[in-house]
């Protein structure tokens, strides 16, 4: 009985662990196709392989340690899917820091938050005052990613820039923010087109000598010269 026992528990274990690990393949496969999409700004496809990655996390979350990595990379995806349609509102915490209120998380996302909270500023600041207030928020913001055991050059980037900017505002020498993305001419470049067909004609096919021929080529020169007449 003893035996039958043993069988049974390593089926059970061997079955839970086939579970787990297909969880994982299904995640990961999900988590790759979400990047893909939001490459190329399929944004509806990549929030639908997301909440299905997402779903995949109900058994996989309870592989050690790979479990709570993965459900922190699924809100960092969550809040890059807003931040890049702009919705700036449905990604920040509720709370009067939203960097703050994700110190805890993976700087990917902290950093997504404190984008998302400049965002949100810009586009709020309409005179000097709420253009400071702005300003002081997103430095903030960007000191508290500075301070993840992470180190992200992209955080210190901003901080410099922008604290130059709310300098330069409180000198007097700039007079509103830089406008927001929505503001701002389209930088994705210009939409693709065929290549136009061209006439083949007027190019010029070079083709190798042979070894004979280059032989003889290597003569030239070497002839006899031309007698004179008269």
């Amino acid at each position: 009985m003893k035996g039958i026992a043993v069988i049974i528990i390593v089926a059970v274990l061997l079955g839970v662990v086939g579970v787990g690990a297909l969880q994982v393949a299904a995640f990961e496969r999900g988590m790759a196709a979400v990047e893909e999409y939001m490459a190329t700004q399929e944004y509806d496809l990549a929030a639908e392989e997301l909440d299905a990655a997402s779903a995949s996390l109900r058994y996989g979350r309870w592989v050690p340690r790979w479990g709570t990595d993965a459900a922190r990379a699924v809100r960092a995806q969550q809040a890059a899917l807003q931040y890049w349609q702009r919705q700036y509102a449905a990604m920040l915490p509720r709370e009067a820091d939203p960097v703050g209120a994700v110190e805890g998380e993976d700087v990917a996302l902290q950093m997504l938050v404190a984008n998302g909270a400049y965002r949100a500023g810009q586009v709020r600041a309409r005179d000097r005052e709420t253009s400071m207030q702005a300003l002081d928020e997103a430095v903030s913001g960007y000191l508290t990613v500075l301070k993840h055991d992470t180190w992200d050059e992209r955080a210190a980037y901003n901080f410099e820039f922008l604290a130059r900017v709310r300098d330069e505002l409180a000198k007097g020498r700039r007079k509103a923010l830089p406008p927001p993305p929505e503001e701002q001419e389209a930088s994705n470049g210009e939409e693709g087109a065929p290549v136009q067909a061209t006439d083949t004609k007027a190019f010029e096919v070079y083709i190798p000598l042979e070894e004979k021929e280059r032989n003889k080529a290597s003569e030239a020169g070497k002839a006899a010269p031309n007698a004179r007449k008269g």
